[in-house]
């Protein structure tokens, strides 16, 4: 029964009557007319159409009705009950003999050769067809917080489990009860409750399990959505099944409703409270009450402090206080405290400074009495009531003491002639103030906030720098003098891509303000498309957070733009004469610089003469005349002189080439040697 696999084996009806037919029922009214389409007909003398009801909901469960059946069914029904009947004696390893008779006359066996036979009633009957109306019933209870009284800390809620075993769902009810002043009744519909699983479990993790029969026992907690609910016992029926499943089942545990608490004057306090502390609190409060009671109704108002009122009117002791602020402003910040002697009570002013950047607030605290411990709570009314001992009073300040004000600590360090006096004449306390050593202004620095991206960087300081922004200074000498001057370069984007190396890209740098623009081209038949890969703007440089500028472009330069690395691998003619030109900004496309620096390996040697031998040696030992670019860069290196690409450049555009562009050994040593 508890097989995943379940082989249903249908038993098929002949539409003939022969040899021993009497077994098998007659469930067709009419055999000879065979269930096709033109052949069926409806009945004219049928003169009743109802429609029964056959659900109804019984505690909240829908369930089907099994009885007030029409009269035209019993016949149907007598014949269900006589196939039940004839299963009954049906074996689950073979078919009967009544079976073989029809469909297997040589007693061969068919579930070898796995026969699929059209039987009407299975052998093994399935889960919702055998458990049907079969439910598990379970007592239970819960345990609910109670934060609206003293008496009770808990109540305990009984509640009833149904268990269907047809569909493995679950119900919870409770009974309602006449005024308890809670919402009774059904507390979860009926349907298969999800358990939890190991969430650190990979396989476990993504599959689902529910609440199953075998899981339930007495003595036991059933979770479900969080909430937990304890199995004390359950009905006859229950036992029953667990008995015929052959599981043991806890014996039934009895239901304690919990105490009462009554007295809670002698309960142990985590505040270190005593019952007697309490009850003088109890008391004063009930004083409280009454007064307030007395003076609702329009009765006498007992003033406590009067005399203290009349004595002490008018009289405030001055304190000069100093706060360094440590978590925001880092800064000494000077307050005015004045202590009136009538109430108590204290008020902190804070000092105005001409341009200290601060808003002019007048209290740092208003008058009132200020706790040496001050208490932080969500709910003030529900506070203790402090004592007169834990305000501050005139014994509790002196000079060079300190005086926590609200988690901050404040010195004391002078007061006015009064308050000397003061103290001089009631505790008999000689005031010295101290001496206060006056710190230089510190300067602050206020860091440059980064560039949010909208607009330029140049103008966004401007809002940083002044507090009217102005315009952007621009350098006109430049953008007229630069105009229409723009020099482009050949180049190939470095990148771990293998696709990357093979894209083609012409950086196009504009002189008039040095802004740089990107345009991609692609050949035929590649998959890309030539277009725009960087709109013209001006670009910073990583490395040193500064703009790129013409001059550091140049042939053989890595160019980092927008996370992207360009190689600069050829310019075109005209800016090669650009460069040239302008040779003070790009020193590589001078002459007489390179020169110099291939002149400096002369410097081991008697003359120029015998240096320009030594190097015509090196640069061409077969003494072919012309040499490539490669053979001249190591011939150098030799004398520890490295040239780059421009230079390469620069000692093409001066001497002869051949057809297949190598350089004149002639013309190099001729330079070497005779150019000024």
């Amino acid at each position: 029964e508890n097989s995943l696999k379940i082989l249903i084996v249908l038993e098929a009806k002949p539409r003939f009557s022969e040899g021993n037919s009497s077994a098998l029922p007659n469930l067709s009214s009419n055999p000879s007319l065979p269930f096709l389409p033109g052949l069926t007909f409806t009945n004219p003398n049928k003169n009743e159409f109802k429609k029964y009801q056959v659900f109804e909901k019984k505690t909240n469960t829908c369930v089907e009705k099994r009885f007030d059946l029409p009269e035209h069914r019993k016949e149907l029904d007598k014949e269900i009950r006589e196939v039940e009947d004839n299963l009954k004696m049906y074996k689950t390893n073979g078919f009967t003999s009544t079976t073989n008779q029809y469909f297997n006359p040589s007693g061969t066996n068919l579930r070898e050769q796995l026969t699929v036979l059209n039987e009407s009633y299975p052998r093994i009957l399935p889960q919702w067809i055998k458990h049907d109306t079969n439910v598990l019933k379970f007592y239970g209870y819960f345990n609910e917080h109670v934060v609206e009284t003293v008496h009770e800390n808990y109540r305990s809620r009984k509640v009833v489990i149904f268990y269907y075993l047809s569909d493995d769902t679950v119900h919870i009810n409770e009974e309602k009860q006449e005024n308890s002043g809670l919402p009774q009744g059904y507390f979860l519909k009926r349907h298969r409750v999800e358990q939890r699983l190991d969430k650190n479990d990979p396989i476990m993790r993504h599959k689902k399990k529910y609440l199953h029969w075998s899981e339930i026992n007495l003595q036991s907690n059933l979770e479900a959505y969080g909430k937990s609910f304890r199995v004390y016992d359950c009905d006859d029926f229950t036992k029953e099944f667990y008995q015929k499943q052959g599981i043991p089942l806890n014996p039934p545990e009895e239901f304690v409703q919990p105490k009462k608490i009554e007295d809670i004057t002698n309960i142990e306090a985590s505040d270190g409270s005593t019952p007697q502390s309490r009850r003088d609190e109890n008391f004063q409060n009930i004083a409280e009450f009454k007064e307030y009671n007395e003076v609702k109704l329009k009765g006498g108002h007992p003033n406590k402090n009067l005399k203290q009122f009349l004595e002490n009117d008018r009289k405030v002791l001055n304190f000069n206080i100093l706060w360094y602020d440590e978590k925001y402003e880092k800064e000494e910040k000077p307050y005015i405290m004045n202590f009136y002697l009538a109430d108590n009570t204290v008020e902190i002013r804070e000092i105005k400074v001409n341009n200290s950047g601060r808003e002019p607030y007048p209290y740092l605290l208003r008058k009132s009495k200020l706790s040496k411990k001050p208490k932080f709570s969500y709910c003030p009314g529900l506070m203790k009531k402090d004592s007169a001992n834990d305000y501050y009073t005139p014994k509790d300040l002196a000079l060079g003491g300190y005086i926590n004000i609200y988690n901050r600590n404040c010195l004391i360090y002078d007061c006015d002639d009064f308050t000397k006096n003061w103290y001089k004449k009631n505790l008999g306390v000689d005031m010295e103030p101290i001496r206060m050593k006056k710190n230089p202004p510190q300067q602050v620095i206020h860091p440059i906030p980064p560039h949010i991206g909208y607009g330029s960087e140049e103008d966004s300081l401007l809002s940083v720098y002044y507090l009217s922004p102005m315009s952007k200074i621009r350098d006109m000498i430049k953008m007229f003098k630069q105009d229409k001057h723009i020099m482009r370069y050949y180049s190939k984007l470095v990148s771990p891509i293998h696709s990357d190396p093979e894209r083609n890209f012409i950086i196009s740098v504009f002189c008039r303000d040095d802004t740089i623009q990107v345009y991609e081209t692609a050949p035929k038949n590649t998959g890309r498309q030539s277009c725009k890969f960087m709109e013209r703007q001006k670009v910073k440089n990583p490395y040193t957070n500064q703009y790129y500028t013409t001059k550091d472009f140049v042939k053989g330069k890595d160019i980092y733009l927008n996370h992207y690395i360009f190689k600069l691998i050829e310019c075109d003619e005209y800016t090669k004469k650009y460069m040239i030109d302008n040779s003070e900004l790009f020193r590589d496309s001078d002459l007489g610089f390179t020169m110099s620096r291939l002149r400096k390996g002369a410097l081991k040697y008697q003359n120029m003469e015998e240096y320009g031998v030594e190097v015509l040696k090196t640069l061409d030992p077969e003494g072919s005349h012309y040499i490539d670019e490669r053979r001249i860069v190591e011939g150098f290196k030799e004398f520890n002189i490295h040239l780059t690409p421009q230079e390469l450049d620069t000692i093409k555009e001066s001497v002869r080439m051949d057809s297949n562009m190598n350089y004149s050994v002639e013309d190099i040593f001729n330079l070497l040697i005779y150019y000024n």
